[in-house]
């Protein structure tokens, strides 16, 4: 399972290196997991909004990942990089739309949700984000759930920052069974959110 994790400048760190974690790690304990950081356009080094410097793995490209992550930051601050400045930039939102429809699984962590609602993936359906920006999301037309992950079938969402991990843990659930995303939550001493269906 190849699963593309969205970076941009302005990202929250641990809303991308979170789950980035939970997957390498799941490859490395054996599962068939690759997972890597892809930008829209080739870029050496995203810095994020704390000023982690990360090295991008790849040039996003639709329909070769099962699973497309956005990760989220910067949203309520209405900044010139983030996740407002890409809604107002628009350059994802129909890559966006495209990979809803060539992905089996598409997910937003923390605001990168808002990234998934502007670019028309969600609708009315049920989703989550960070809690500065449910009211954003409402006015969308999304039916907010204010949770720390939101399942709809092949969009799964999260609230904000360290429910990424949650997400992740979710989604290595769902694929490859319960006792293989408790065994990593135990290996990273992370006491995991699962939840309802």
């Amino acid at each position: 399972m190849l699963i593309d994790i969205v970076v941009y400048r302005g990202i929250d760190e641990t809303d991308a290196v979170g789950p980035l974690e939970v997957f390498r790690s799941a490859g490395k304990g054996g599962i068939d997991v690759t997972a890597r950081l892809v930008t829209r356009r080739p870029e050496d080094v995203v810095v994020c909004s704390y000023g982690l410097r990360v090295l991008p793995d790849a040039v996003y490209r639709p329909g070769e990942a099962d699973v497309l992550l956005v990760a989220g930051g910067g949203w309520s601050t209405r900044a010139d990089v983030g996740a407002w400045a890409e809604v107002q930039q628009g350059g994802w939102l129909p890559l966006l739309l495209e990979a809803a429809r060539t992905t089996r699984i598409i997910g937003g962590v923390c605001t990168g949700t808002m990234l998934l609602a502007h670019a028309g993936v969600i609708g009315t359906r049920r989703a989550g984000t960070h809690h500065a920006a449910w009211d954003d999301l409402a006015s969308t037309g999304a039916a907010v759930v204010k949770d720390r992950v939101v399942d709809d079938g092949d969009l799964v969402t999260s609230g904000g920052v360290t429910s990424g991990m949650d997400l992740a843990l979710w989604i290595v659930e769902r694929e490859f069974g319960r006792d293989r995303a408790d065994r990593i939550a135990d290996r990273m001493e992370y006491p995991r959110f699962r939840p309802a269906r």
